[in-house]
Formats: C-alpha cells, structure tokens, sequence
C-alpha cells in the first residue's frame, strides 16, 4: 500500500511539474476578430512557436467588461482585434509593447501608446437589391436614413458591438455632433438592431434584410462565396480605420503575449489578413485585389483619439436616442 501511494505521489508530482511546464507554453487571447483569422492565423502560431492558444471569442463590450473585472488578477495575455478605442479608453488595463514589424507599417494607420494595429477596416454598406422591393441601393449615409428604409436596415448596436460605435463615431465626425446626430437618429429608426456584429452581414445574404452597416471584409467573405449582396462604400465618406492588439497588464504569460503580438505584425500574417479580405497595415503587404483600391474610397478623416475619449458619453447619448425611437 505504502508504495503504491509513493507512486502516486510521485506521478502526482510529474503531471504536476508537466502542467507548470506546459502552462508556460501558452497565451490566453480574447478576441472579437471574425472566426476565419482564428482558424487561419492560431494554428500557423502555434506550429512556428509550440505556444498552445487558449481563444475566448466575444463582443468587443463584453471583453472589456471581462478584463475589467479580472484587473487585479488577469487571466488573459493578448486582446485581438477590437476598436482601438477600447484601448485607449480603458490604458490602465494594458501594457505598452511594440511589436516586432511596427517600423514597416503603412504610413497613416492609426496607432497608440498601448494598441498596435492588426488590420485596417473599412466600413460600408452590404446590398441585397432583390431584397429592396424596387426601392433604390442607398449610396450615402444620408441616404440610408432616409424614412423609406426603415425596417430594411440591420446594423449591431453600439453599445455592444466596436464596428458599430465606429459606424456611429463616423457619422458624428463627418456631419459634426449637431448634424450628425440629426441624421442617426433616422438611421436609428431604420434600424433592425442586433447583439452581435457577426449576424448584420450573414442576415442580408440570407435574405431576411436587405441592407446592412458592416465592415467590407466580411460582404467580400459573402460575396466569394456566391451569395446575392454587393458591397456600397458611403459616397459621403466612410472610416479607413485600424482595429486593435494588446498586451494586457500583468500578463500571466507575457512573453508569450509579447510572441503573438509580433505573430500578428509579421508579413506572413498579414498576407492571410489581406486574403481573407481585411485591409493589411504593413506597406510591403498589398490589400486583396477583388476590393476597390483605398484611392478611390471616400474617406473620413477618423479621430480615434476623440473617439476614444467621447466613447462613454456617445454611447450613453445612443442608449437614450434608443429610447426615443423605440
């Protein structure tokens, strides 16, 4: 009895000693970035590194709820791709690190003190014309607030989505506050609203709406894949906009942070963001050939320093704009 307790003891202290080591090969990431990067990019990681990725996927809201509530104890290394806002709204939660590749990035994309950029977005509208009962392809934010479109439009909420907030950051910055929050407010009425960003695209290739507030990238995945919608960039100007990486403060793992985080800046990754359809923002890394090149987009110049520190204030305006329409 006594030796096979020894034994026991002793493999209890081997599959312990093996779990501390293997606890050191991994990073945990929160993410809101579209399922495809995952599939594409962790599995590439791991294999070049030998770090395992533990993935929690969520709402950019939800995430930051997340890391709020575990600051004195953090339990994940990276969050990835999300609002830069998110970021830079809340920097006690992250730490600062540039990732290996940053001297290579294209001239304009939006970084901070403690985000790096991992993919430029583009936002725009997703088009299902059979859907439209003849009335005719919104080309203008003005436009899509239109009374006609009401119930036509799906759109997440800003409230829960950071592509959303972004969409709403836009309209405000391009009309100015006073004007700006006139024409929402009837792109607000229009709105089939949504807890998730994810479920805007996949709603108007279905069918179920006609029009959508998204980001290209995810009408390009649609698109290639046969379904009926095109894409409509916002004749009156639309956000040419970098999502955010960041290591977190306190990291329990942040070497193996510091390692994804230079992963995701590196040339190879970025050739898979850009075939997936998302802008890359390293200048030696050319966009996907079927969107329409960067110099014939509309642009707003995109404040993200305002964005980030209005956040709060705009999204408690949204939730009471809310009220009002419903």
């Amino acid at each position: 009895m006594k030796k096979i307790l020894l034994a026991a003891s002793v493999m209890a202290g081997i599959a312990l000693s093996s779990a501390s080591a293997f606890a050191e090969e991994k990073v945990t990431v929160y993410t809101a970035v579209p399922q495809i990067f995952i599939d594409e990019l962790v599995p590439m990681f791991e294999q070049r590194t030998g770090i395992d990725v533990e993935i929690i996927k969520a709402g950019s809201g939800e995430l930051l709820n997340r890391l709020t509530a575990e600051a004195a104890r953090p339990m994940a290394d990276v969050l990835w791709s999300v609002d830069s806002s998110v970021v830079d709204f809340n920097p006690t939660l992250f730490e600062a690190y540039d990732p290996k590749g940053t001297d290579a990035l294209l001239e304009g994309v939006n970084e901070s003190e403690k985000a790096s950029p991992f993919s430029a977005v583009v936002m725009a509208f997703i088009v299902n014309e059979s859907k439209l009962d003849g009335l005719p392809v919104p080309q203008s934010w003005v436009e899509l607030s239109d009374p006609k479109y009401d119930d036509y439009i799906s759109s997440a909420k800003a409230n829960r989505s950071g592509s959303s907030y972004i969409q709403l950051a836009t309209v405000l910055q391009r009309y100015g506050e006073e004007k700006g929050w006139e024409i929402y407010k009837k792109l607000l009425a229009n709105f089939v609203l949504s807890d998730s960003s994810g479920a805007v695209p996949r709603f108007v290739n279905d069918g179920e709406l006609a029009i959508g507030v998204t980001l290209e990238d995810a009408v390009l995945r649609f698109i290639q894949g046969g379904g009926p919608v095109q894409i409509v960039y916002p004749s009156d100007g639309t956000a040419f906009h970098a999502d955010a990486m960041a290591l977190v403060a306190g990291a329990p793992n942040e070497g193996n942070g510091k390692a994804f985080l230079d992963f995701m800046m590196s040339a190879d990754a970025q050739t898979i963001v850009a075939e997936q359809g998302r802008r890359p923002v390293r200048g030696d890394v050319a966009s996907n050939p079927a969107l329409l090149p960067v110099s014939d987009i509309v642009r707003v110049n995109y404040n993200n320093a305002w964005a980030a520190e209005n956040r709060k204030r705009i999204v408690s305006a949204w939730e009471d704009m809310l009220l009002d329409v419903q």
